[in-house]
């Protein structure tokens, strides 16, 4: 079992009562956390979101497939049917 390490980004101030390993203001920076070893990422956000994210982690090293993530964003799966 993998010990599980959570970091919050803000969009403005660093006010959380979650209890995380960090708390960031600003647009999500990775330089500012150590990357484990043989650990599993879960992202969940907005298409360009998660591009942006996934491209960072790979560059410090993570394999592509210990990235996993849900799309979060408008409901265009029917967008086709008109």
């Amino acid at each position: 079992m993998r010990n599980a390490s959570i970091h919050l980004w803000y969009e403005k101030g660093t006010g959380s009562n979650e209890p995380v390993d960090g708390v960031y203001s600003g647009i999500m920076d990775l330089s500012q956390v150590k990357l484990p070893d043989n650990a599993w990422y879960y992202l969940c956000g907005p298409i360009p979101f998660l591009q942006m994210v996934r491209s960072a982690l790979i560059e410090r090293g993570v394999v592509p497939h210990d990235i996993q993530y849900e799309v979060f964003g408008p409901d265009l799966w029917q967008a086709d049917l008109d």
